[in-house]
């Protein structure tokens, strides 16, 4: 995974990897989406759920160790460049919308959430989750240009 990348800009195999993956799946959620509005919901489900799945994947054995070794010491030496700051960014919103994520699979494909804390309205809550989740890609991408630009 840390080989010479693909993609052209000096970054690893699995950062060029990574970012092809991700976009691939804020793809597939917008196609969830459409399956939403077309009342297919067996597969927006399991649009939804894949992408979700493979993204708590990636981000264990890429994001993460990524963020460990590359943005933790720059924060820790109090190093706050345009890179550390998207990279910050994009962590805190990307974990956000993973968590968020889990909640709204939870609630929509299982009876694990007590009635209290379920939503009602989940077209509100998953194109927030959606919106979310396209701003988390955009900072991973801002946060790939300015690391390997």
């Amino acid at each position: 995974m840390f080989g010479e990348g693909f993609l052209g800009r000096g970054a690893t195999f699995g950062a060029d990897l990574n970012l092809l993956v991700q976009i691939g799946l804020g793809l597939l959620l917008l196609i969830g989406m459409v399956f939403a509005r077309r009342g297919s919901y067996r597969a927006h489900g399991a649009c939804q759920s894949s992408a979700l799945a493979l993204a708590i994947v990636m981000t264990l054995v890429w994001m993460w160790p990524s963020f460990r070794e590359i943005y933790v010491p720059d924060l820790a030496r109090g190093i706050a460049n345009r890179t550390t700051v998207a990279g910050v960014a994009h962590a805190t919103l990307g974990s956000a919308a993973l968590l968020l994520g889990v909640y709204v699979v939870l609630v929509a494909g299982t009876s694990l959430i007590p009635r209290r804390f379920r939503f009602q309205n989940y077209s509100a809550w998953m194109r927030t989750l959606l919106v979310l989740w396209w701003i988390t890609i955009g900072l991973g991408v801002l946060t790939y240009w300015f690391a390997n630009g």
